[in-house]
Formats: C-alpha cells, sequence, structure tokens
C-alpha cells in the first residue's frame, strides 16, 4: 500500500514537474519574443528623436506657409494695382495724343521758357527784351526763410 500511495504521489509530482517545464517553456517562449521585440523597439528608438524635430519642423513649416501666403495676397494686390495704372496711364496717354497737335500748336507759338532760371534771371530777361529806352519797376518777391 505504500508503495502505491508511493508510485502515486511520484506520478502526481511528475505531472507537475512536466506542468511546471511546459510553463517554463512558455515563458521562456515569451521572453525570446519579448526580448525580440525590445530589439525591433530599440531600432525605432532613435526615430523617437526625430518626432520632435519633425513636430517643430511641421510647425515652421505652418508659419512659413502663412506669410508666403500673406505675401502672396499682397503680390496680387500689387499686381493688379499695377495693370489698373497702366491702363491709366495708357488712357492718358491716348488722350494726349489725341490732343498733340493742339499741344504742339500751341507751345509752338509761345516763346521757350527757361524753368531752370531764378526769378531775378527772369526779370533781367524781360529788360533786356523792352531795352534801356523803357524802365520798368519790377519789384522783387523776397524768399521767405
Amino acid at each position: 500500500m505504500k508503495d502505491k500511495t508511493l508510485q502515486a504521489v511520484l506520478y502526481k509530482l511528475e505531472k507537475e514537474i512536466q506542468s511546471l517545464k511546459k510553463e517554463i517553456d512558455t515563458k521562456n517562449e515569451t521572453i525570446d519574443l519579448t526580448q525580440k521585440m525590445i530589439e525591433k523597439l530599440k531600432e525605432y528608438g532613435s526615430y523617437a528623436e526625430y518626432k520632435e524635430k519633425y513636430n517643430e519642423i511641421s510647425r515652421q513649416y505652418e508659419i512659413e506657409k502663412e506669410r508666403l501666403l500673406k505675401l502672396h495676397h499682397i503680390f496680387k494686390e500689387r499686381d493688379d494695382e499695377c495693370a489698373k495704372l497702366k491702363e491709366e496711364i495708357n488712357g492718358w496717354q491716348n488722350w494726349f495724343n489725341s490732343k498733340k497737335d493742339i499741344f504742339d500748336r500751341l507751345f509752338s507759338a509761345a516763346p521757350p521758357v527757361n524753368l531752370n532760371r531764378t526769378e531775378k534771371e527772369r526779370d533781367v530777361s524781360i529788360l533786356d527784351e523792352i531795352g534801356p529806352k523803357k524802365k520798368l519797376k519790377i519789384k522783387t518777391r523776397k524768399k521767405k526763410s
């Protein structure tokens, strides 16, 4: 009887040992898989540094994009204004060209005027044209300081 109970205990212990060996094998496999995953993740660990850099560059990109968009709007406004002014200048040029012969006749009839001369020089040239027989009193304006 002792033999049978001893055998039964031994059998239970062997079963328990086998069960524990299987559990150890399963845990060892889990440990190996976990270590492999850690090794893979270590490779990606260097990419974590780049995430911060990526976020910073993305933020700067958005700021620059907004700045360039504003500049584009300003350029478009200026370009439209330039086109409008060119059109206006062309209108004035066409008007002047249509009246050119009138201006030519008008300005060719008058004596040439030197706009670069001072007031005193103009007064003296008028006196020269009048001659010494006629004396005019010409009051010159004093420049205000």
